[in-house]
């Protein structure tokens, strides 16, 4: 559930610091409390670390409600929906490893502070003054054997860490793993609805974008039914997959794609005016016209493919929604103006 790319060295070094971390705050091993402190100790979250430095700050102990807060706000955006969907499973895996690592821990604690005390009355008896050669012997003995004791048992403390290490790296895979599938459309790898609503989300928690002008395009497939009905899904399927070529080559740097229905896409480009998004949807309905669609098992020509456009734009906040509203009904004007031609909501711009 976590979002790391360090070195394998920097990553042990960060998965130390977090289990010293929840020790010394006395949170249990949960995963929401391992997600919130190895977000805080790698520092990739500044929002999150400066809202548990302001707790911390208070000097009131800290609850699990001010850490499940703390997680809802910084770090469930990004994990929330493949969470929900493999809560159960990666609950259980995690709870496990938590579990193995204390037990480790608090055994290698224990053995320690035996040692220390039998370190202590050793000690105490070399200080005496009647030590005989058969009580040197026993405790040169008994120190070789405690000494071997605590080597032994932070072997055991460091051979865990590294397996449940490997485990917790297991999982974070498992996780980008699930989200992607979860936010991606398998047809096109563009992303899907929920994909789009949680980078635009990203964007709005983040504040780069807040408050900047955006365009947003809604475009379709024209007569995708017909082509559907006619020649088959297999041939309607890779016309979505050739409109979204054009569009990743169409595209800016930072601007957004997403399949948002069966042949309906949805595009964001931050910082782009109405005038943007028209030119860029011309550009894109220039470039479809130019595919001619193939029936490869009949071996037939089936035609040249069309798709009609909507733009709106605005600034780039909370009702961005409004505008993908704005842009369908321009959409629509697209539609009923005979298609294969790009609208700004508001005007009479048609290709």
């Amino acid at each position: 559930m976590l979002r790391y790319s360090e070195s394998k060295m920097a990553s042990a070094e960060i998965f130390r610091l977090v289990l010293q971390r929840m020790t010394e705050l006395g949170f249990s091993f949960t995963p929401i409390h391992y997600a919130v402190i190895y977000e805080y100790v790698s520092g990739i979250n500044p929002g999150l670390s400066d809202a548990l430095d302001s707790l911390m700050r208070s000097g009131n102990p800290l609850t699990d409600s001010d850490v499940e807060t703390i997680f809802l706000r910084f770090v469930a955006p990004e994990f929330v929906l493949p969470l929900n969907e493999h809560r159960d499973s990666l609950t259980k895996e995690i709870q496990e490893v938590l579990e193995h690592i204390s037990r480790s821990t608090r055994s290698t604690t224990h053995e320690a502070e035996r040692v220390q005390k039998g370190m202590e009355t050793y000690g105490a008896t070399l200080e005496k003054k009647d030590i005989d050669e058969k009580k040197l012997k026993s405790l040169i003995d008994a120190i070789l054997r405690d000494t071997l004791s605590i080597k032994a048992s932070s072997g055991s403390l460091s051979h865990d860490l590294t397996e449940s290490q490997k485990k917790i790296e297991g999982l974070q895979r498992e996780l980008r793993t699930a989200r992607a599938e979860a936010l991606i459309d398998p047809l096109t790898e563009l992303l899907n609805r929920r994909g789009l609503n949680a980078k635009v989300e990203a964007l709005l928690l983040g504040g780069y974008h807040s408050g900047e002008e955006m365009a947003i395009l809604m475009l379709d497939i024209d007569h995708f039914k017909r082509i559907n009905d006619t020649h088959g899904h297999m041939v309607g399927d890779k016309a979505i997959v050739a409109v979204s070529r054009i569009l990743r080559v169409c595209l800016r740097d930072g601007d957004l794609a997403a399949r948002i229905g069966g042949e309906e896409f949805a595009l964001l480009l931050p910082g782009g005016s109405a005038e943007d998004g028209y030119t860029i949807g011309e550009k894109i309905r220039k470039s479809v016209e130019k595919i001619e669609i193939m029936n490869v098992t009949k071996r037939q020509k089936i035609g040249v493919m069309t798709i009609s456009v909507g733009v709106d734009s605005g600034p780039l906040g909370p009702g961005w929604t409004t505008m993908m509203e704005r842009a369908d009904k321009a959409l629509y004007s697209s539609k009923t103006g005979g298609r294969n031609r790009t609208t700004v909501y508001g005007q009479e711009t048609t290709a």
